[in-house]
């Protein structure tokens, strides 16, 4: 097809391709049902935010582990949820935080980019990578972390980034599981 614009994306162990495209309910709900068929999903919350439930324009799907990580675990479920993601023609990106995000939206909302303000909240953060390439081109690079496992890194990160700056978020993150 003409003009189907496709993504190379390595984060990771993982390397995958993409047709950019905006996920619908459909392949969301297909991802959400196969993600939490894996038992380990749900010793930890997971919660939508970010464009998708904002109901932007957007080509990820942004979510938010936590609970008390064990990290063999977490990382697995990190790696799962991207390589479901892949199967259905979704770009998951997600962490694990040390906060729930609800807490963040509910006591300082302004760091989560809701109305005015100027809070700031640091999140610690595990992820299978500090770095993210897309084309082959570095997108994203944490400077500063930690090596928890092999293939599982913890660094702090502040909000509002300032993309959150400079967008309108009205939506509180929604419970996936309880």
């Amino acid at each position: 097809m003409v003009g189907m614009v496709k993504n190379k994306f390595r984060f990771g162990n993982l390397e995958f391709t993409l047709t950019k495209k905006t996920p619908t309910d459909e392949m969301f709900q297909q991802w959400k049902q196969e993600f939490f068929s894996m038992p380990e999903a749900n010793n930890y919350k997971v919660w939508l935010t970010g464009g998708y439930l904002e109901d932007w324009e957007s080509n990820d799907i942004d979510l938010i582990m936590t609970g008390k990580p064990n990290y063999k675990e977490v990382k697995n479920l990190l790696y799962q949820a991207r390589i479901i993601g892949v199967k259905y023609g979704l770009l998951i990106d997600i962490s694990h935080w040390d906060t729930e995000p609800i807490y963040i939206y509910e006591n300082f909302p302004s760091a989560w980019g809701v109305g005015e303000g100027s809070e700031k909240f640091v999140v610690e953060k595990l992820n299978i990578d500090f770095k993210l390439f897309i084309n082959d081109n570095l997108i994203k690079e944490v400077k500063k972390y930690k090596k928890v496992i092999d293939g599982l890194y913890r660094y702090k990160f502040t909000y509002p980034t300032k993309k959150q700056l400079t967008r309108d978020y009205k939506s509180k993150p929604i419970l996936l599981n309880e």
